[in-house]
């Protein structure tokens, strides 16, 4: 196997491959052997059908593609072994000869790892900070507890206030047609003046009614609506007052500590909050701190950040921005309207922190490997049972599968990274 390498732009390379005829002829061969063995020719056993008859019955062409199949993979790795480079991403491989009695040669295109000139990144110092959770920190969280455990109770007032929980009736038509909204004849409640959860925009026109009163509003149906039909369109809402109600929050004493988490007291249970707080904001702190280090040692660090990843972050941060908005009943082109931006103004909003994410994993990934960082295998296998009993299935089954998915590249690289902003971690502390 003979193997070149030339430099191309944009961090790609392009590999010139020549496979000598004879080792061609082995490959194909063993495709010979294997047709013979499963394809059916009346007076002949399997096995024993000779290759003329063979190449009359399947096409000569499947015996070469099948050889070919077999042999690329393994004279790529080779190659890529042979010239030095260090792919990212998959090839683009084209065969330009490919005949019985010659050479084989083909040519791929990959996009390899650039050079990367690290700095002293063991030198690099980033103060840390150290996690304060105050007296109001542990009463918010209380706060929310105390929110959670509220009960709804019947007002002394019969016209709709702010804050208060309105139990009402809803109709919603279109040009005189009613829209099913799958909630029947049942009452829904809603919060007046509060239209964070109201796509329907009914909490604001409820406030100053009575019990029994009715209304109409005007509304828009969000664009993301289950029935697609009336998605985006104006429709009128007719409301009734069923009832008004105020929300009840029960009081901070040592008797909701010991009901909401068997405290001895509300003492024990504020320590134990303020515990909790300081151990995730030391968690956040410490991914934070590790960022602002990588973010240090990048901006020392001199690479030729390849643009199609940059591209690709960007593809993956537009298709997590349009799932979020399709959970939110929203569209990407009315997002894009709203914000004044056509496509092109968007990926060019993302393109500065595309191109950081990329740029740092790259850092992260000579560091490794200067670091001589690795996942054992017992590492690789515990991160396999966790997902094996996640999805309910036996390890074996889950490795497998991962494997050959090619996925368990995924959870190596994901493991050596975690050790590597670790390292990186003690580096910045004089570790």
């Amino acid at each position: 196997m003979k193997a070149t390498v030339e430099k191309l732009e944009n961090s790609f390379a392009h590999l010139s491959i020549e496979v000598g005829e004879s080792r061609f002829r082995g490959f194909l061969d063993e495709s010979y052997s294997k047709f013979s063995r499963q394809v059916r020719v009346p007076g002949f056993r399997k096995g024993k059908v000779p290759k003329q008859i063979l190449e009359m019955r399947i096409g000569k062409e499947t015996l070469i593609e099948d050889a070919l199949k077999n042999l690329i993979p393994e004279v790529y790795v080779e190659a890529v072994e042979a010239t030095g480079i260090d792919p990212l991403d998959e090839p683009d491989l084209k065969i330009t000869e490919a005949e019985e009695g010659k050479p084989i040669k083909l040519t791929a295109k990959v996009l390899v790892r650039p050079e990367i000139k690290l700095p002293d990144y063991r030198q690099i110092r980033v103060e840390k900070e150290m996690p304060e959770v105050s007296d109001e920190d542990v009463d918010k969280q209380i706060q929310i507890f105390r929110e959670n455990q509220a009960t709804l109770v019947p007002v002394d007032h019969d016209t709709v206030a702010d804050h208060d929980f309105v139990l009402a009736k809803i109709n919603v038509t279109f040009e005189g047609q009613t829209i099913d909204l799958g909630i029947g004849d049942d009452s829904i409640l809603v919060e007046a003046g509060d239209d964070k959860a109201d796509f329907l925009g009914i909490s604001r026109g409820v406030t100053g009614l009575k019990i029994n009163d009715e209304t109409e509003i005007e509304a828009t149906l969000p664009e993301g609506f289950h029935q697609k039909e009336y998605a985006g369109k104006q429709v009128l809402v007719k409301i009734k007052i069923d009832g008004i109600r105020k929300k009840e929050l029960p009081e901070v004493n040592d008797e909701f500590a010991k009901a909401f988490g068997d405290f001895q007291d509300i003492n024990a249970m504020r320590q134990a909050i303020r515990e909790n707080l300081e151990d995730s904001i030391k968690k956040r702190l410490e991914i934070e701190y590790i960022n602002k280090v990588i973010d240090e040692i990048s901006k020392e660090t001199e690479v030729d950040v390849p643009e199609i990843l940059v591209e690709r972050q960007i593809d993956g941060t537009l298709n997590n921005l349009e799932s979020t908005l399709v959970e939110q009943g929203l569209t990407m082109e009315g997002y894009l309207e709203s914000c004044g931006f056509d496509k092109e103004d968007l990926r060019d909003n993302y393109r500065d922190d595309a191109y950081a994410v990329v740029k740092a994993d790259l850092v992260l990934d000579a560091i490794a490997k200067a670091e001589g960082l690795e996942a054992a295998d017992n590492e690789i296998d515990d991160r396999i049972r966790i997902i094996a009993n996640y999805k309910e299935s036996s390890f074996e089954d889950m490795k497998e599968l991962l494997i050959q998915s090619g996925r368990i590249k995924q959870i190596e690289n994901a493991i050596i990274k975690e050790k590597t902003r670790k390292r990186l971690g003690e580096f910045a502390q004089g570790g």
